[in-house]
């Protein structure tokens, strides 16, 4: 895990020594990653979304997974998601349902590329426990997780580049690291490809999880874009570690 930072670490600083372009570094949903974005002064950003988490013994889904945004100012966005899970035995036992973890956060861009020729930002959230019955169903883990990151992205052209990383608060766990690196390469006025490595291990590098994600995004029409992605788990799965992980829905900007 220290290698994969080193390198994310390395690989933005290189980047961030050229001259950018002229597209909009988004990370965020489908991916795992985010980035500097926020939606712009009273603008929402709505994503509706399928999501799929895939172990060897169970599949947990989001149906669906609400995840709402709203910028206050060109700089500052409040988030709120939560979503509705399913969890199947994949080997026949009792499938149980309810609500996920509620996860609330405040995105701050302290630089813009317009002056420095790359974007920052910190997105501190919060993630707690919505219903007890989820807990006791295997749905969510008990506790709660407060995540301190820093994003950075940079543009070269019609491809963005974009690097994360967090430290992980978790209570009555050990802490975690969390971190990602994504490129976004556009095809054409309405297609986007996305590509991301993000990753996951304990305060003291150990225990890593690390995935491998690609994916895209279409805008339908300039309110409603379609979003979609599918990763798997670099090494063995394990029950608390995914080999499939999958998302499908729809942006909504307004």
């Amino acid at each position: 895990m220290t290698r994969v930072i080193l390198t994310i670490s390395i690989t933005v600083g290189g980047f961030l020594g050229f001259t950018a372009a002229s597209i909009r570094a988004q990370a965020g949903p489908p991916l795992l990653t985010d980035d500097p974005e926020t939606p712009g002064n009273r603008h929402w950003e709505i994503n509706l979304a399928m999501t799929l988490s895939q172990t060897p013994g169970s599949r947990l889904f989001g149906v669906p997974l609400l995840d709402v945004n709203y910028g206050l100012g060109e700089r500052l966005q409040l988030k709120a998601e939560v979503p509705w899970l399913v969890l199947q035995d994949r080997h026949g036992g009792m499938t149980h349902s309810g609500f996920g973890s509620t996860n609330l956060g405040l995105k701050w861009r302290f630089t813009d590329k317009d002056k420095r020729g790359f974007a920052m930002s910190t997105y501190p959230q919060i993630e707690f426990r919505t219903s007890a019955s989820s807990v006791k169903n295997g749905l969510v883990e008990g506790g709660a997780e407060l995540r301190l990151p820093v994003e950075v992205s940079r543009e070269f052209g019609k491809t963005a580049l974009v690097g994360e990383i967090a430290y992980q608060i978790v209570q009555r766990q050990r802490d975690e690291w969390v971190y990602g690196f994504a490129v976004e390469h556009k095809i054409s006025k309405r297609l986007e490809l996305l590509g991301e490595v993000h990753g996951e291990s304990k305060r003291n590098l150990t225990h890593d999880e690390l995935i491998f994600n690609v994916g895209g995004r279409y805008e339908m029409t300039p309110r409603y874009t379609l979003l979609f992605s599918s990763g798997r788990t670099f090494g063995r799965a394990s029950a608390d570690r995914p080999s499939w992980i999958a998302y499908t829905g729809l942006q909504f900007h307004f």
